[in-house]
């Protein structure tokens, strides 16, 4: 074998591994999450002000993403946020209240995005009422009258066995917020490329109740700050009053 042919076949093996280096790193399947006194020691390191002390459950968003929902030695509801990259499992977000908020796994796509929460039972919070809600708006372009009409889709959610617990945004919802994407890229909008949501005008909302039906606002899940570790991309839920919402 000449030393052309040589160097040619180690190049090509060189490129092999490398290549199978890079998927092993980057690609390779997810192992089991680590058990939960492994999870609350890793939020504790990263973040001690967190107190990590009962894991409630791990809440498997896919293959990839978890939602662990806690609570401090504080008698604090809080929640981590973990991802599955480069081999191994680390909380990218670790937030210390457990008011709703929209966990957008993959970018723009509805599709992979979730409601996630974890309320203090001190609120007492027996369902809540999630909406995804478009304001009815007006405006003139090129001499043209233009109308957009509200919008306005919910989902209940009963929250008496657990006051914690993730929602995949229901087929309906994905199915306006691609259309409303869609529209807004074709009418050359200024597009927020960071949400699922193209318009201000256009946003998710919940509104809460106690066991006897009447809006509760939830003082003890709204009180606290997180912490960043990682990539993340995630939209506030907005509080609802009952007048805000159209029959």
């Amino acid at each position: 074998m000449t030393k052309k042919r040589v160097s040619i076949v180690v190049i090509i093996t060189f490129i092999l591994i490398s290549l199978f280096l890079v998927y092993w790193f980057y690609f390779s399947k997810p192992t089991a999450l680590p058990a939960d006194d492994e999870l609350a020691k890793q939020m504790n390191e990263i973040f001690p002000e967190a107190n990590v002390e009962t894991i409630q459950e791990t809440i498997q968003l896919d293959q990839d993403h978890v939602y662990v929902p806690f609570i401090s030695s504080k008698d604090t509801y809080g929640a981590s946020y973990w991802v599955w990259e480069r081999r191994k499992w680390r909380p990218v977000y670790i937030d210390t209240v457990g008011e709703p908020i929209i966990w957008m796994i993959d970018g723009k796509k509805p599709s992979s995005s979730f409601i996630v929460w974890n309320l203090h039972p001190d609120d007492q919070i027996s369902h809540a009422n999630f909406a995804l809600v478009r304001e009815r708006g007006f405006h003139i372009s090129n001499n043209e009258h233009n109308y957009t009409p509200r919008i306005q889709m919910e989902n209940e959610v009963s929250l008496k066995e657990e006051s914690y617990g993730a929602l995949e945004l229901p087929e309906d919802w994905q199915a306006f917020l691609n259309q409303e994407n869609k529209r807004a890229s074709l009418q050359k909008s200024h597009i927020n490329t960071t949400s699922i949501f193209p318009d201000i005008g256009l946003y998710i909302g919940w509104t809460p109740y106690n066991e006897k039906d009447e809006i509760s606002f939830p003082e003890s899940s709204v009180n606290g700050h997180g912490f960043y570790n990682g990539d993340i991309e995630t939209d506030f839920v907005r509080f609802i009053n009952e007048s805000e919402l159209e029959e």
